[in-house]
């Protein structure tokens, strides 16, 4: 029998001070013993004082910080788990706050020699000073976890998320962790599911392994984000090859003839002068102040041209081979053709 703890929760974080205080003042508050656990926060590049804060942070359960130059997500949670001795892996966003059973039930997915990764429930929790994109990006994201929640469902590699996720110690050690070449926001995760599945490990959701997730991104942050994700699915299509068609990637014409022409135009302005991405997101900040948040399509827009914009960057600064390299023609053409041939 192991002498280390049951469970190892693994916490990656930038510059998120009091966020990742409120997680670990949940994580003091387990049904699961506090000698069961051990918490590891994987500091990547913060300069908000979290370091000085854990410093200080007087936890029941055994605490400890890995901490080094911003990396990225991958890196950081890698940090972690090289310092982990539990047999169970949590990886917990630190942006949320389990619930009392949250380790407990986590723990009850993983009996051992169980080839599993769990995800957990991490519905998002707004309150009235919560920004307009927020509240969009809460109902997109509830809705998908009543998808995931639905008997008989069939996992997607878009379904996937490591916020709230575990599995045994050397399942994730049996795939190599995280792939560090994912430093901008976005897809190591599924990385990381596609990974597992080819190794036979099995997804699983469960709802009552529950982390309420804090919220906070303005348009502005999560349009970045989103410019960030476009690239990193390029990287993600780059390494599995073979998921291309389940991917957003494989169906660019999403959407009206008009939205994809004026998205086109866009796309080849900001070819041309890498300002443009700029002033255009700036000034969909501008129309959300005025209202337009109001309107149905307007999210979606401005975060589809955001995201191909990522695509379209990355896939001009490498060398795109296969579907990439169609998909970089593909993107290529113009207003009129797309008006006229959809």
């Amino acid at each position: 029998m192991s002498d280390g703890p049951a469970a190892s929760v693994i916490v990656p974080t930038h510059q998120r001070r009091e966020a990742l205080r409120r997680a670990l003042s949940a994580l003091a508050d387990q049904t699961a013993p506090a000698k069961s656990y051990e918490v590891i926060v994987a500091v990547d590049g913060s300069t908000d004082g979290s370091e000085e804060m854990l410093a200080s942070f007087n936890a029941p359960y055994v605490l400890r910080v890995s901490a080094g130059p911003q990396r990225g997500r991958a890196a950081a949670c890698n940090s972690a788990i090289e310092l982990a001795r539990g047999e169970v892996l949590i990886v917990l966003d630190d942006d949320m706050q389990p619930a009392r059973a949250f380790i407990e039930r986590h723990l009850a997915n993983h009996p051992p020699g169980s080839r599993l990764c769990v995800m957990g429930a991490v519905p998002i929790e707004l309150d009235g000073s919560s920004p307009h994109a927020a509240r969009h990006v809460r109902e997109k994201f509830n809705a998908h976890l009543a998808e995931l929640a639905k008997p008989g469902h069939e996992f997607v590699p878009r379904d996937f998320y490591s916020g709230n996720a575990s599995l045994r110690a050397e399942t994730m050690q049996s795939v190599g962790g995280f792939d560090e070449s994912f430093t901008l926001y976005g897809n190591e995760d599924i990385d990381l599911s596609l990974r597992l599945q080819r190794e036979g490990v099995e997804l699983r959701y469960d709802p009552q392994a529950l982390a309420r997730q804090e919220y906070d991104k303005g348009l502005a942050a999560l349009a970045r984000d989103t410019t960030e994700k476009g690239r990193t699915a390029v990287l993600l299509a780059r390494t599995h090859p073979e998921v291309f068609p389940m991917l957003r990637l494989a169906a660019p014409w999403d959407g009206s003839r008009p939205w994809l022409a004026a998205r086109s135009a866009l796309l080849w302005a900001t070819r041309h002068a890498a300002a443009v991405r700029r002033l255009a997101l700036g000034k969909s900040v501008l129309l959300e102040r005025l209202g337009l948040w109001r309107q149905p399509l307007f999210y979606r827009a401005v975060l589809d041209y955001a995201f191909w914009a990522g695509v379209d960057a990355e896939l001009r600064e490498s060398n795109p081979e296969g579907e990439l390299q169609r998909l970089a023609i593909d993107l290529r053409r113009g207003p009129i053709d797309l008006l006229l041939h959809r």
